[in-house]
């Protein structure tokens, strides 16, 4: 049944969001007497569906109150940032007299299942295959941190990467019960950083747009996702996509969550 008729498709597009929000069923044609678009919607819903449209008809006439937060620039980042780094020279240096470090602490699908070796996931962010494999991590590292801290706060925000890492490398160990998968590296908090950025910048650009616009959220997301295929995913088959793409998922959970809150301290006077 025809619900209305609208001078241009984003018009009609809105109203057709708010019809699928209500769980019916609706379609867009072009409008055959004119140059706009009719709305059709299933029979016997048209009552239901146009008392919904003139309650958000009157909430878009309604004049919008923007509550803009302000936006805080934390520090660097630079102590916490250098003793990441401090930790994985020195870890990296313990390997070459210490091969044991690899074996009981690299990520271990049966080691943190089987064996219940709980450590595993975040051990193994601190311990590389190689100086080259060490060298990438920390410069995509320390940028990638130094972004988070500004964000974020640096203390909270190498919490967050480091939190990141452990359940990518965690979702990661799971999702390979049936192998005998390992990994090592910071790669998976490196990705977590990304993530965690690309968290934040979705919780920015949708805080304070209700209502249909909020597919905004496919800007930031879809950012993130171009980075995570440029960056990480190698040509050298000991890349752990899988790993880089469970930290980057993990990271934009807790960036979206470490936003809010930190808006919320914001409101409160923190």
């Amino acid at each position: 049944m025809l619900i209305g008729c609208y001078g241009g498709m984003s018009l009609a597009f809105e109203r057709a969001l708010v019809i699928l929000a209500m769980g019916l069923a609706c379609q867009i044609e072009k409008d055959p007497a004119g140059d706009g678009y009719v709305l059709l919607a299933e029979p016997g819903a048209g009552e239901r569906i146009q008392e919904e449209l003139a309650m958000y008809e009157h909430e878009q006439a309604l004049p919008l109150r923007m509550e803009v937060t302000p936006v805080v620039e934390y520090d660097a980042g630079a102590l916490p940032t250098a003793l990441w780094v401090a930790c994985l020279c020195a870890v990296f240096w313990l390997q070459r007299d210490h091969s044991a470090l690899v074996a009981l602490g690299a990520s271990s699908a049966q080691g943190l299942i089987a064996d219940g070796e709980w450590w595993r996931p975040f051990t193994a962010l601190f311990l590389h295959a190689d100086r080259m494999h060490l060298l990438s991590n920390v410069a995509s590292g320390v940028l990638f941190g130094t972004w988070v801290c500004r964000s974020l706060g640096p203390w909270l925000g190498w919490a967050l990467i480091l939190s990141a890492g452990t359940l990518g490398n965690t979702l990661n160990a799971i999702s390979r019960l049936d192998t005998s998968f390992t990994s090592l590296g910071a790669s998976t908090a490196v990705f977590g950083a990304l993530g965690i950025l690309t968290g934040v910048a979705i919780f920015q650009v949708t805080r304070d747009r209700p209502g249909p616009k909020s597919f905004r959220y496919l800007v930031p997301l879809g950012g993130g996702l171009v980075l995570l295929s440029w960056l990480g995913v190698g040509s050298d088959p000991r890349t752990d996509v899988t790993g880089h793409v469970c930290g980057f998922a993990a990271g934009i959970l807790l960036g979206v969550a470490a936003a809010w809150w930190r808006r919320g301290g914001v409101r409160a006077g923190g």
